[in-house]
């Protein structure tokens, strides 16, 4: 995945149960969210966690975490859970850690956000742009 650095915009990956079962099996697991507005060519930051939302048996769990990268490369954004854990990761190299985790199904979520500053919008900003190249999801035995 790799953002661009356009301060109105924010790219997003994230996981959400959707209430199949429960309505409090609503929680999220926030693989990456990319403000463009910290985004630059030595260091990016990046928000990693674990959103509640409406689920009584979890608490936020949410990291902002800068890194020596230039997010509009591309780059590995990768999470790793259990029933006990979930472990987030950038190009393989550990950067969160969290000591909860989701046991119900999940649904994969990627969006573009745009935060527009004040005042006109102009069409030559548009279209608005994230990028990704690919997707990959397995079960752990």
């Amino acid at each position: 995945m790799r953002a661009v650095a356009d301060p109105t915009t924010m790219l997003a990956f994230w996981l959400v149960g959707f209430e199949q079962d429960s309505a409090d099996d609503c929680g999220e697991i926030c693989v990456a969210e990319l403000f463009g507005n910290v985004i630059g060519s030595a260091q990016s930051t990046v928000n990693v966690g674990l959103k509640a939302q409406h689920d009584p048996r979890l608490h936020d769990d949410m990291a902002r975490i800068s890194l020596p990268l230039d997010a509009t490369e591309w780059h590995t954004y990768a999470v790793d859970w259990t029933e006990d854990r979930i472990d987030f990761s950038v190009d393989g190299r550990p950067i969160h850690h969290v000591t909860q985790a989701i046991g119900y199904p999940m649904q994969l979520m990627l969006d573009l956000f745009e935060f527009p500053l004040a005042g006109a919008r102009y069409p030559s900003a548009y279209p608005k742009a994230g990028y990704v190249r690919s997707v990959r999801g397995f079960r752990h035995p």
